[in-house]
């Protein structure tokens, strides 16, 4: 959870996906990559592009937010071969508050330089109080000023070794003190107290119980400067400070109490006003606000009804579908909400059939962009990942490995290529993955083969004259939105974990159309009028546009689409998550006392068992069934003064691992959590700090078997297979109706016209044509009366959040930027 949420049964989930496109008139001709940041934290960053000034990376990144964050930032680094770090270019800054701007959109944005004093995170806690004194004929007021804590301050050369400078700042005086430094913590605990006296004239009118003489007001200031002590260079490294102007305070109760945001030096703000090339991004943020089942159970039955309503124009999906513009944004959470309640299959079956039965051309089935079509697109991704890994990935690595010249464009020949040798080499690899594809029917998923079987028949009715419309509605999604995207953007399926330099990207896109052409020819009869709309790739074609191959296709579909009744069973592990993370040895091979260490090692969770080994091709050095999972939670940062630490606790130890960022690690404990939820053995309380010296470091217990002293975190019932968490995809389906509930109160009023008048409209029909007046009618009543009850909820908890939240506190500190646009 990203941000704390005013009501503890609501909870408040972020997520951002981010489209990094491309950058150009960079100051640098190295390798360059960008880095995404949450505050200052990386939690992702592209491939290397070779000397270049204007990168292309074209990569995306989908991620939940597991902090409270002020800026979303993205910076460009030219690799240094020479230096022990890569050197920033330049940087994009975007307040939270501002994403929801820029939702969805393609949109460039200029780099502005980057020093240290600009680099600022993190918040300072104060506390302010006065006393005043009688001295003669005048009075002297005490400044007492209380450094609590910082928290979330920026790490320097890998250590945070921090103080804090006080100063008072007036027209005639500057006097400065600090603190002790609080070494290796980003969240110091100072508790330092400093006092600065006064003087003020008896005479002056008084405000707020305190107030120094009058020309001093708007010079008068408290600056608090936090510093890292880096040992080794020429002076120590500003973090951040905070100026509190004293006439602002109100001190009528004597006491001011505020945490702080740290704000940067004023005077670098001139040095970055120069731009230093561009990047172009697109960003999509949403924030969900989640309530408890019952409140969405209504209008989820609304919903999980609509395969049973006839016609299907008047069901609760097919209305949302055609009110929202991008189909997308609806198919994701309905898939995913249908799937988890085992719905997917029928829901599937009435959008797909009422789109072909209004289909008049076989050759134009499901080639828009429709709710059906986009539905479909997401089932097979939600389900056939598996599939496509074990059908292509072989290929898709040989491609990446070899390096292959497969350019067959005789204008993009380079010295010393030869068509001959190249076209050997492309038709190499389309062999291997048209084999590879045609040879897996019989593990392709029971669900997809029962939705293709749904495909067949229902083009099979419509176009009973066409012998091919049935083999054209199964290959439109098979190769040509299924295998061809998959080989073409490899990434993006998860097939490979970097982006393809530019020759490996050339082969990928050649053997991909060359797939979606294959797909595209189901009828042997009429390879003679085949259309070859590239010249150059006429020798390819003529190669592999024959009768067996297109023969080898038509077999396979039949295989895929046989039978609705079709069982399979899919023997392999799913493998779930993977990659590297620091793990800490857990002590089985006692070679000594204390032989206990931090390694890198390839982590492989499946829905049986959790390994980690050497690399990702090396067997396991150690398997940990999922039975064995007793409880996986965060780990205490003092345990072992390391970040992003969680622990996986066994039946005789606990494992601890260190993930490479706070998107990671979320990552990680969400789905060992919940895929560990069904264990009869789960514990009900666990340390939240280690096991180290003979004792626990949370309670100081000295048994390593003792119970735990904290209540374990409680797991959202969600489908850990798919990760799908049910209420959070309702959330987003109310959000998506409650966006177009003026078209859903126009779609009502003119079904009540329609159904008194007998189909005579006085006025222009809605943007969907009523198929069926009364039934349509009865739907859109319900929609409407639930969306009204959720939306109260929501108003109520808003009034919650507003009454609730202290503009000062840790949670909303003073010079947050954010603070005006917290509810958008």
């Amino acid at each position: 959870m990203a941000e704390e949420s005013a009501d503890p049964e609501v909870r408040v989930l972020e997520s951002l996906r981010i489209n990094i496109g491309e950058a150009k008139n960079l100051s640098s001709t190295r390798d360059c990559y960008c880095t995404v940041k949450l505050d200052q934290e990386e939690v992702y960053r592209t491939a290397a592009r070779e000397k270049t000034q204007c990168p292309f990376w074209g990569e995306e990144y989908i991620f939940d937010i597991p902090i409270k964050f002020r800026m979303l930032s993205f910076y460009i680094y030219e690799k240094d071969k020479l230096k022990r770090s890569d050197s920033a270019i330049g940087k994009v800054a975007l307040r939270r508050g501002e994403l929801h701007k820029c939702q969805s959109k393609d949109q460039w944005y200029p780099l502005t330089p980057i020093d240290q004093d600009t680099e600022v995170q993190g918040k300072v806690h104060v506390e302010i109080r006065t006393s005043e004194l009688l001295n003669g004929s005048s009075s002297i007021t005490k400044l007492a000023v209380r450094v609590v804590e910082g928290s979330g301050l920026t790490i320097v050369n890998g250590q945070c070794d921090t103080y804090a400078a006080v100063s008072y700042h007036s027209a005639s005086r500057l006097e400065t003190k600090r603190t002790k430094v609080k070494r290796k913590s980003t969240n110091p605990h100072f508790d330092e107290a400093f006092q600065f006296e006064l003087q003020k004239n008896n005479s002056y009118v008084e405000k707020n119980h305190f107030s120094p003489p009058e020309e001093d007001i708007c010079k008068t200031e408290l600056r608090i400067a936090l510093w890292n002590s880096v040992s080794g260079l020429s002076g120590d490294v500003f973090i951040g400070e905070v100026k509190i102007p004293i006439s602002a305070l109100d001190m009528s109760t004597g006491l001011h109490e505020a945490w702080y945001f740290l704000k940067p030096r004023e005077t670098s703000n001139a040095r970055h006003s120069k731009s230093v090339g561009s990047l172009r991004v697109r960003i999509e943020y949403q924030k969900d606000y989640v309530f408890p089942t019952s409140l969405y159970e209504n209008l989820r039955e609304i919903l999980l009804t609509s395969p049973e309503v006839e016609p299907t124009t008047s069901s609760a999906v097919y209305i949302l579908g055609e009110f929202v513009k991008e189909k997308i944004t609806a198919a994701r959470p309905l898939v995913r909400l249908f799937h988890h309640y085992g719905q997917i299959l029928p829901i599937i079956r009435v959008l797909a059939e009422h789109e072909i039965s209004t289909t008049t051309d076989p050759h134009t089935i499901f080639r828009g962009n429709s709710l059906a079509s986009k539905c479909l697109d997401e089932f097979m991704r939600l389900q056939g990942l598996h599939y496509l890994h074990d059908v292509l990935k072989g290929v898709v690595d040989d491609i990446y490995e070899e390096r292959k010249q497969c350019e067959i464009d005789t204008t993009k020949f380079k010295d010393g290529e030869n068509l001959e040798a190249n076209l050997a080499n492309l038709q190499h690899y389309i062999e291997k993955a048209f084999q590879a594809i045609v040879g897996s029917a019989a593990t392709c998923p029971t669900s997809m083969c029962e939705v293709f079987y749904y495909l067949k028949e229902a083009a099979s009715r419509q176009f009973p004259d066409d012998p091919d419309a049935k083999y054209s509605a199964v290959s439109g999604f098979v190769f040509l939105r299924f295998f061809a995207p998959a080989i073409l953007s490899p990434r993006l399926f998860h097939l490979k974990k970097e982006n393809p330099d530019e020759l490996v990207s050339r082969t990928l896109k050649m053997v991909s159309k060359a797939i979606q052409t294959l797909g595209n020819h189901v009828n042997p009869d009429k390879l003679s009028s085949v259309n070859m709309k590239e010249e150059y790739m006429t020798p390819l074609y003529s190669n592999i546009l024959d009768r067996e191959h297109v023969q080898g296709i038509r077999k396979f579909l039949e295989k895929v689409s046989s039978s609705k009744s079709k069982t399979k069973s899919m023997e392999a592990p799913i493998v779930l998550k993977e990659g590297y993370m620091i793990k800490r040895a857990q002590g089985r091979k006692r070679l000594g006392i204390g032989m206990k260490n931090f390694k890198r090692r390839w982590f492989r969770l499946t829905n049986r068992e959790l390994t980690y080994s050497k690399s990702d091709d090396c067997l396991p050095l150690c398997t940990i069934p999922i039975s064995d999972v007793l409880a996986v939670e965060k780990l205490e940062e003092e345990s072992f003064q390391m970040k992003f630490m969680f622990q996986v606790v066994q039946p005789k130890r606990a494992l601890y691992v260190q993930a490479s960022n706070c998107v990671e690690e979320k990552a990680w404990v969400d789905m060992l959590s919940n895929i560990c939820k069904s264990n009869r053995h789960r514990l009900s309380y666990y340390h939240p700090a280690a096991f180290v010296n003979g004792h626990w470091m949370c309670c100081k217990l000295q048994n390593e078997s003792d119970r735990g002293c904290t209540p374990v975190t409680g797991v959202v019932p969600w489908s850990v297979t798919l990760d799908i968490d049910p209420d959070r995809e309702m959330e987003r389906i109310y959000t998506l109706f409650k966006a177009n509930i003026a078209k859903i109160e126009k779609l009502e009023d003119a079904c009540a016209l329609q159904a008194v008048y007998q189909g005579t409209r006085s006025e222009a029909p809605p943007t969907m044509l009523v198929e069926d007046s009364k039934s349509c009618f009865e739907t859109v009543k319900g929609l409407l009366f639930e969306l009204h009850h959720i939306e109260e909820a929501h108003v109520n908890y808003r009034t919650l959040r507003e009454e609730t939240r202290e503009y000062g506190s840790k949670q909303t500190p003073i010079g947050d930027e954010n603070f005006n646009n917290s509810f958008k």
